[in-house]
């Protein structure tokens, strides 16, 4: 069960103050160069993301239980996005999952302040990053180990970056196009990886919340890689997760939008 956040990976840290997040987001602005994350929105004002609240059903290895993901505002463009999955059969507790990132946002996107993951369960595990943008440094505690490794800016967590996604997709049409590629610069685990992902095609799915318009984004992989991942995002719902789907040693995970409420919109949520 632990494949259903393999992907979208890793539980509530204190929020930060808005005072300490806007100085960090300014410590990062001054520090900015212009290769960050995505191959062509570098000069693109990315407008702060809408808060929601979505549910979701998980299906893996023939089980299926309820996820959600939820994205707050905590301060003036201070965020928490934050999501999680519990399964219990027969009373005992098979796996819990929560994961939150706080980060703020500025004009080229989110900035990210703290990370925590936690698993609890058959598997335990925990993680936790603290970026320290004044001395380009985040402190990873992974289980009983923490280490130091330096960071730039650009730099983002294995959550924030969907954010950083979305708002990127939201603000230019033209990464809209089959064949597009989206980059980022992760921390994930001890050292910054690049993740790229690509745009497939646009499909109409039909999630618990009804059918919707969505971009199919696939994270490009090693051609000899035995997993497959991807993602179906809501076009007319600020490009909100409306399914994924992953593959790993023949083994299927997928996550279905079963609730939306953003903005004036309700989806799969009754009145």
């Amino acid at each position: 069960m632990a494949l259903f956040w393999n992907t979208l990976h890793k539980p509530v840290v204190t929020a930060m103050s808005v005072f300490v997040a806007a100085f960090a987001a300014q410590l990062y602005a001054g520090s900015a160069d212009s290769g960050a994350n995505s191959t062509e929105t570098e000069s693109s004002v990315l407008i702060a993301p809408s808060p929601y609240e979505a549910a979701y059903e998980a299906r893996a290895r023939g089980l299926s239980t309820e996820a959600y993901r939820n994205l707050e505002e905590t301060g003036d463009n201070v965020y928490r996005l934050s999501h999680g999955l519990s399964l219990r059969v027969l009373g005992a507790n098979l796996i819990s999952v929560t994961e939150t990132s706080h980060f703020y946002w500025q004009d080229s996107g989110a900035v990210p302040v703290s990370y925590a993951f936690e698993q609890s369960g058959l598997r335990k595990r925990e993680e936790t990053i603290q970026f320290d943008w004044e001395n380009a440094s985040a402190s990873v505690t992974r289980d009983d180990r923490q280490s130091e490794t330096a960071i730039r800016a650009g730099l983002l967590d294995n959550l924030s970056f969907t954010a950083q996604m979305s708002a990127q997709l939201n603000a230019n049409p033209d990464l809209l196009e089959t064949g597009t590629t989206l980059e980022y610069q992760i921390l994930d685990g001890t050292e910054p990886e690049t993740h790229e992902y690509r745009v497939v095609d646009r499909e109409n799915v039909d999630t618990l919340a009804g059918s919707l318009d969505t971009l199919l984004i696939e994270r490009v992989r090693d051609p000899d890689s035995d997993r497959s991942t991807r993602i179906w995002l809501a076009v007319e719902h600020a490009f909100v997760l409306a399914k994924l789907e992953q593959i790993e040693d023949g083994d299927r995970t997928e996550l279905l939008l079963a609730s939306l409420n953003i903005g004036d919109t309700r989806l799969g949520v009754s009145e």
